[in-house]
């Protein structure tokens, strides 16, 4: 499994210098399955694991969506409700229709369930996350990064990451976010990529904040779009 260091080698610098050095930059393809060209949230069926944010990490959250829908909402698709703002631990199915489809959504939730009943059981102490920086996502959204406090909150991270895969495999790591928008599918310019960037240097000035991911609020939800998710 990936200790401290070794996550830190892999994710910080992307974390700190997402954006092309210059000219514009377009948004990812796979993006037009979640977002209209005008910026609505399409349907977009699936089923991830996630620790909800408490109130205290939607509220820096929150308060750096307003900072970065000021500066570039021109850029971004209609705004993540904040009472949706959480933190993946693992995805599982997505975008899918159909019998099949939620034959599948129902096998994981049962295999998930089974995996976080013996998480809630486990006497384990929170996990604390520390801030580090506001960065494009693969040009689809732009997010708030994270990382692990200190080793024993990144072994733990890890370990509920790793059980997980037992559901569904993924060939990617755990990268800790909080998604704060989506952009609007298309083209942008050297100035808009400029302002962005300038964005993310104002606001990652205020970095570093800890805070506590609490395991009892590691929930199996699905969702309709990126602004509607059911726990089950």
């Amino acid at each position: 499994m990936e200790n401290l260091i070794g996550y830190r080698q892999r994710t910080r610098g992307f974390m700190m210098d997402s954006l092309p050095l210059a000219g514009g930059f377009e948004t990812n393809p796979e993006l037009r399955e979640k977002v209209d060209d005008q910026g609505h949230l399409r349907p977009f069926r699936g089923d991830t694991v996630v620790f909800q944010a408490d109130d205290i990490l939607k509220r820096r959250a929150e308060d750096l969506q307003k900072i970065l829908y000021e500066n570039c909402g021109d850029m971004l698709a209609e705004p993540l409700k904040p009472d949706n703002f959480h933190m993946t631990l693992h995805d599982l199915s997505s975008n899918g229709t159909g019998d099949a489809f939620e034959q599948k959504m129902e096998q994981n939730r049962q295999e998930a369930a089974k995996i976080l009943n013996l998480v809630r059981m486990e006497s384990s102490e929170s996990i604390h996350v520390n801030t580090v920086g506001v960065f494009n996502m693969v040009s689809t959204s732009v997010v708030l990064g994270l990382e692990p406090a200190d080793e024993s909150a990144c072994t733990r991270l890890m370990e509920l990451y790793e059980r997980l895969q037992m559901v569904v495999p993924l060939n990617y790591p755990l990268t800790l976010h909080i998604t704060l928008g989506y952009y609007r599918p298309g083209c942008y310019t050297s100035e808009q990529r400029q302002r962005l960037g300038g964005t993310f240097v104002r606001i990652n000035r205020e970095m570093g904040q800890k805070f506590c991911l609490i395991e009892k609020n590691l929930r199996y939800e699905r969702f309709e779009d990126m602004n509607h998710y059911i726990s089950l």
